[in-house]
């Protein structure tokens, strides 16, 4: 919009509403206070106009038109004898003549372009802001009341307009504090942060992504495909593009990417779908935690001397496989041999405790050298061990002891330089499904156990299936 240029300022009425109509338009947010004062001093033919305003005891001046005015310059003129005297509660303040010398004292030819003057302040109770308005015309005013009229007019719109911009400006500092907040939460948070484009390029990458995985984001984003450092199977990189380009997954999912040394992790992630449809992944390195939990259960089912199940994890076995097993399905069906070391108090007794654990290790060693891979094999305590075998009738299950009981008499274990012969009996029964009761089936395998011990040891004793 253009503002007509007045050679002089409204003389009347009329001339005061129209420039007020002219210039009402411009008094916006969407405008900056600078040209919203240039255009007040085209509409009204002043020479200068300022505002300042005090928040949070800092002040700010927007100053138009000449000659040039400081803050400085300002604070001098507010503090002056002659304003002091109105300090009682004063709203306009005017003068017709000396105007440039109040404000300019000590610059005489800056002081000689103003004559006639205008303040207004500029008082907001509500949100404790402090300010003022000042306009200046290069002649003495004859029509001063009518110019006086129409700045206090403008004063009542630039408030509102003031008002709105400090709000915006108080509501951005805000913001920026608030983003510098996240900011800093991002960079620090113990958690994984990270979102990559749809052009696989990685936009966000958090210290604890860098910390866990080695690579930082510009490194990153000099690969064709930064992906495929974590996720080299294919397969496996497309799945994970899919959960977060595709359809992001909200729920944990648990991922095992390499990180740049070479080790493999295992990470939750969680992907968060941004209003501008960007997705932010988070993740927890469970690495360790997913470790002690391998040991912790290692500990809870693994025999600590022998490294086989122990009593707790083959009962817990034997009863799986008892649930599986039906009479009409041959391939559920499975051969129970209980085996134990003959002579094994001999051996503690007479070369010690070290050499009866190292008796055990041997056995098991002998048994694990034979065993399929399908075998579960555990110590039920002391010298006493089961072994479960699935899709294995009993004359196979026999072959089996006998191979292992061969191998034991080809192999004896030395100690000290002693060569001490080991053997085992055994109790077989072949399971069919006809029997559910882990104690009762253990009970059958325990008498022909004990029928081999006494019918001379080092054989194994077969009963009917069950």
């Amino acid at each position: 919009m253009k503002i007509e240029n007045y050679a002089v300022p409204p003389e009347d009425a009329d001339a005061a509403l129209s420039v007020l109509a002219r210039l009402m338009p411009w008094l916006t947010a969407q405008r900056s206070m600078e040209e919203i004062l240039r255009a007040i001093n085209t509409a009204l033919g002043s020479t200068l106009a300022w505002v300042v305003i005090r928040q949070d005891d800092a002040w700010q001046l927007v100053s138009a038109g000449t000659p040039d005015c400081t803050l400085q310059d300002v604070h001098a003129f507010l503090e002056q004898s002659q304003l002091q005297r109105h300090q009682r509660a004063w709203r306009v303040i005017c003068w017709r003549r000396h105007a440039g010398d109040l404000l300019f004292p000590h610059q005489q030819i800056a002081a000689s372009k103003l004559r006639s003057g205008i303040l207004c302040k500029l008082n907001y109770k509500e949100s404790g802001l402090e300010g003022y308005f000042f306009l200046a015309f290069p002649q003495s005013l004859h029509a001063l009341s009518i110019v006086k009229n129409v700045v206090i007019v403008l004063v009542e719109k630039l408030k509102n307009y003031l008002a709105e911009i400090v709000a915006r400006e108080r509501t951005a500092k805000e913001m920026q504090r608030i983003v510098t907040q996240y900011k800093a939460l991002f960079e620090r948070a113990p958690v994984l942060m990270n979102a990559f484009d749809k052009t696989n390029r990685c936009i966000l990458w958090n210290a604890e992504c860098e910390r866990v995985f080695g690579w930082s984001i510009n490194e990153l984003n000099l690969q064709t495909d930064p992906l495929a450092l974590f996720f080299p199977d294919p397969e496996v990189r497309q799945k994970v593009r899919a959960s977060v380009n595709t359809s992001p997954a909200v729920d944990m999912h648990e991922w095992h990417p390499v990180r740049r040394d070479g080790q493999v992790l295992t990470v939750l992630w969680s992907n968060i779908q941004l209003p501008d449809h960007s997705v932010l992944s988070i993740g927890l390195d469970i690495t360790e935690r997913k470790k002690a939990e391998r040991q912790l259960e290692m500990k809870a089912t693994i025999d600590d001397l022998t490294g086989c199940y122990n009593r707790f994890a083959m009962l817990r076995k034997l009863k799986e496989a008892l649930v599986a097993c039906r009479p009409d399905e041959p391939r559920s069906h499975f051969s129970l041999l209980m085996l134990d070391l003959d002579y094994f108090k001999n051996i503690n007794d007479r070369w010690g405790h070290l050499t009866g654990d190292a008796a055990l290790i041997h056995f098991c060693d002998q048994i694990r050298e034979h065993c399929d891979p399908s075998y579960i094999f555990g110590r039920l305590g002391g010298e006493e061990f089961l072994i479960l075998m699935p899709h294995t009738d009993s004359k196979m299950a026999l072959r089996f002891s006998q191979k292992v009981r061969a191998s034991l008499a080809r192999n004896p274990l030395f100690s000290n330089g002693e060569k001490i012969a080991l053997s085992f009996s055994a109790g077989l029964v072949f399971v069919t499904g006809e029997e559910s009761d882990t104690s009762v089936l253990l009970t059958l395998a325990d008498n022909a156990l004990y029928d081999a011990k006494r019918a001379g040891r080092s054989q194994t004793v077969v009963v009917g299936a069950f």
